[in-house]
């Protein structure tokens, strides 16, 4: 089972995010961050923190969260020893060639854009998901 933690404060995205990954095949357990400030605490607790940090396989970050900007959250990812390695993937609205360079430069595994079409989004966030996390590309067309 794959674990994936979305950041996003959009509900209907949480929801078709969901639908997307159900519908591709993908055997998954998502935790949903609505605010990056949120999200920081779960993966990169101060020490001395009760609980260990959250390690997931995936963690899809949505670049205009409430409380801390994505920027911010994926630096903070890429920072951490113990996050380093998991890919990061920028799911959002911005087609922003400055916003895409960016996420490069911070060191975003991708950068998926939004669909605005409901089979394109339920299609291709499935396909990309996969992909990220490894599947072969014939695992991902059956």
């Amino acid at each position: 089972m794959q674990h994936i933690v979305l950041i996003e404060d959009n509900p209907s995205d949480v929801y078709l995010m969901n639908l997307a990954l159900a519908e591709s095949g993908l055997v998954f357990e998502m935790t949903n961050y609505p605010n990056g400030a949120d999200a920081l605490l779960a993966l990169c607790p101060p020490a001395g923190a009760p609980h260990p940090p959250l390690v997931p396989d995936l963690i899809l970050l949505d670049l205009n969260t409430p409380c801390s900007d994505g920027f911010e959250v994926l630096a903070r990812i890429r920072g951490n020893a113990v996050l380093s390695h998991v890919p990061v993937a920028i799911f959002t609205s911005s087609s922003s060639t400055d916003d895409k360079h960016r996420a490069a430069l911070g060191g975003a595994t991708a950068y998926i854009k939004k669909p605005t079409q409901l089979k394109a989004f339920l299609d291709g966030v499935g396909i990309a998901v996969k992909q990220l996390l490894g599947e072969t590309r014939s695992e991902i067309r059956s």
